[in-house]
């Protein structure tokens, strides 16, 4: 592509080192493990020292952020350069050894409550409250300190069923060639051949493509039911250590939620079966149309709704980004040129590069907030570097407003991208409101995005809750009733279309239903995949309201921005005038999807 020389369009990760090597950037990050652990012993001696502690503690999480991202950026441009997969060990294997000589801190903290309150009643410390009554509400869920020595040692293993199911599923999986309509045969080697060859307009390509894929992961299901009881069976175990009820308790304590608000989620997310199958069937009498046959098959519900061909360059990516975000004022929209005029992103795809697209985290201590995606000019590619930008506007708002509480929570993460994402629909709408094809298409990724994150996610999830109850009731873990879990949720969220009732069982329909052995999220350890679904309905709600010009919900929505950790993830989205707990937002959520699939009726 033309744009691959371009310095402009690769990062400069040279920022971080600030005019230092990385060699001596690396051994100021271990000078300061030493500093760390030679006043531990004595951290709570005195006010003096826990001060000097609470510094160190700070310096430390900004050497960590700077070493930890110019390393996984350097990786992630590369992902064969041997160089940074050295770093990269070495620098896993050094955090660890340290982490295990503080094994004990948080014992030690639970343990000294009454002594640490007294030292954050002096103002010039008093701003760590909220980070101590965090470890302080752990009290009843901590080990002694031989116990938490022995776990913490152990803690490099445990991402174990995580690294069997990416070799698994990255590596031993393998697709059969595709078949066109004159014989000839169509390599897949990777998924990216797949996502492009199932949308091929012959369609015994796609019929080839889509059995091969489905296919190649039913022919694994064995191994993927096995990796993912014992994952699932590790995670309990270790959260029933830890005196929580189970895995999934012990995620929602974590996100300082009441798991009630997860079951609450699920039920309101069947309200929207309604809407999708009125979507579906606009989607399925279209398809017909386009592609002119009578009777559509899975191969066929892949196709592109009329995609149409067009292209963007960079360029004018980013000023269809500075248009689109306008509505959230002049400084946001500055911003973002900043990002763009200071080389933030690694815009083009190349050999070895990581595949997708990230935004860092860890950003406590840098001021670039760093990008990585692969353009590819396509209108996705537009999309994802509006997604990409409010994870890194988010990391940016935080950092200038706080001190400390600098996290983002997985919680609400993707509020703020998804935002952006929806801003630019809308700008996208508008732009091309005379030209229907677009328009159509435009509104068919809105509204197919929106079920693809709520709805399928939530699919997920709640197979994952039941799985969890599986494991903990001891009841048969076998791929049948994994798969069987699975095709309930389906009907519950999104029916299962009556064409499809009778094959459901056969083959080769049937290999689809070991979709649900390979989400990369269930091996993840963070019950995560319903927080997409937050994320969605959040934004889709405040989107609307900022396109419609309300100034209170703007004016929210960069107290949002800027508020990092400082608050539970519950009283963060509240900050946007959001209760997650109010039946009313999933039901204000529905009549907006609403207006987008009679919109795209009256288009179609």
């Amino acid at each position: 592509m033309k744009h691959t020389g371009n310095s402009k369009y690769t990062w400069d990760l040279e920022a971080i080192l600030n005019g230092s090597s990385f060699d001596q950037l690396y051994q100021q990050w271990l000078n300061k493990q030493n500093e760390i652990l030679k006043i531990y012993p004595h951290f709570l001696k005195s006010l003096s020292n826990f001060k000097k502690w609470l510094l160190l503690d700070d310096e430390y999480e900004i050497l960590s952020n700077r070493v930890g991202n110019y390393v996984s950026n350097n990786y992630n441009e590369d992902l064969t350069n041997q160089k940074w997969i050295a770093w990269s060990q070495k620098m896993s294997n050094d955090s660890n050894k340290f982490h295990v000589q503080l094994s004990n801190l948080t014992n030690e903290i639970v343990k000294n409550e009454s002594l640490i309150r007294k030292y954050l009643k002096d103002p010039k410390i008093k701003h760590y409250d909220r980070d101590f009554e965090l470890t302080f509400r752990t009290k009843p869920h901590i080990l002694s300190d031989e116990e938490q020595k022995v776990l913490s040692t152990m803690g490099i293993v445990n991402g174990g069923f995580s690294q069997i199911f990416s070799t698994l599923n990255d590596s031993e999986v393998k697709f059969k060639n595709a078949i066109d309509n004159k014989g000839k045969q169509i390599p897949l080697k990777t998924i990216a051949d797949v996502m492009i060859n199932i949308k091929h307009k012959d369609r015994d390509i796609r019929k080839s493509t889509w059995i091969n894929f489905n296919e190649a992961y039913h022919n694994y299901e064995n191994t993927f039911t096995q990796t993912l009881y014992y994952n699932y069976l590790m995670l309990n175990t270790s959260s029933k250590i830890h005196k929580f009820k189970d895995y999934v308790g012990a995620t929602a304590f974590s996100d300082e939620i009441d798991e009630k608000l997860i079951t609450k989620l699920y039920k309101n997310t069947e309200q929207y079966k309604t809407s999708f199958i009125k979507y579906r069937n606009t989607v399925n009498k279209l398809l017909k149309k386009q592609l002119k046959i009578s009777q559509l098959e899975p191969w066929d519900k892949t196709v592109d709704l009329n995609k149409k061909e067009i292209k963007f360059t960079i360029e004018e990516t980013k000023g269809i980004i500075l248009n689109a975000f306008k509505p959230l004022g002049v400084e946001y929209v500055k911003n973002i040129q900043t990002a763009f005029n200071e080389r933030w992103i690694s815009w083009m795809p190349k050999p070895g590069k990581q595949q997708g697209a990230y935004s860092i985290d860890g950003t406590k201590g840098l001021s670039k907030y760093y990008i990585s995606m692969n353009f590819d000019n396509s209108i996705r590619s537009v999309s994802t570097i509006a997604h990409e930008l409010g994870h890194s506007m988010n990391s940016l708002y935080i950092n200038k407003k706080q001190d400390i509480y600098t996290d983002v929570s997985i919680f609400y993460a993707e509020i703020a991208s998804i935002t952006n994402e929806m801003l630019l629909s809308y700008y996208l709408l508008d732009k091309y409101r005379n030209d229907f094809e677009m328009s159509k298409m435009i509104l068919d990724e809105m509204i197919n995005n929106f079920f693809a994150t709520v709805s399928r996610q939530i699919i997920f999830s709640n197979t994952e809750y039941l799985l969890n109850e599986y494991v903990n009731e001891s009841k048969p873990f076998t791929k049948e009733a994994v798969k069987q879990i699975y095709l309930t949720m389906i009907d519950k969220y999104q029916g299962i279309a009556q064409d499809m009732k009778n094959k459901i069982h056969q083959e080769p329909y049937s290999f689809s239903q070991s979709t649900i052995l390979r989400i990369p999220h269930f091996y993840a350890g963070n019950f995560y995949v319903y927080k997409y679904a937050i994320g969605q309905i959040v934004a889709i709600n405040v989107a609307y309201k900022i396109h419609k010009g309300d100034k209170n919900t703007i004016s929210k929505y960069f107290d949002f921005l800027s508020s990092g950790s400082s608050l539970s993830p519950l009283d963060t989205i509240k900050l946007l005038g959001v209760d997650l707990n109010d039946n009313q937002v999933y039901s204000e959520t529905k009549k907006i999807i609403d207006q987008w699939i009679q919109r795209l009726n009256k288009i179609a």
